[in-house]
């Protein structure tokens, strides 16, 4: 198999499996991401404050 015929067969192999999360399809990843981060910033300071 020639090199392009490779590479051909591997943008086809990509291109039938999923795709990629675009960035408007994560907010709710990223939403419980940054509440997780907020809650545990929020618990360290109560826990440095005792």
């Amino acid at each position: 198999m020639s090199r392009t015929s490779k590479f051909i067969a591997s943008v086809v192999a990509t291109s039938k499996e999923d795709l990629p999360v675009l960035p408007f399809q994560r907010g709710a990843a990223r939403k419980a991401m940054f509440d997780r981060i907020n809650a545990e910033a929020a618990n360290d300071a109560v826990q440095q404050r005792a």
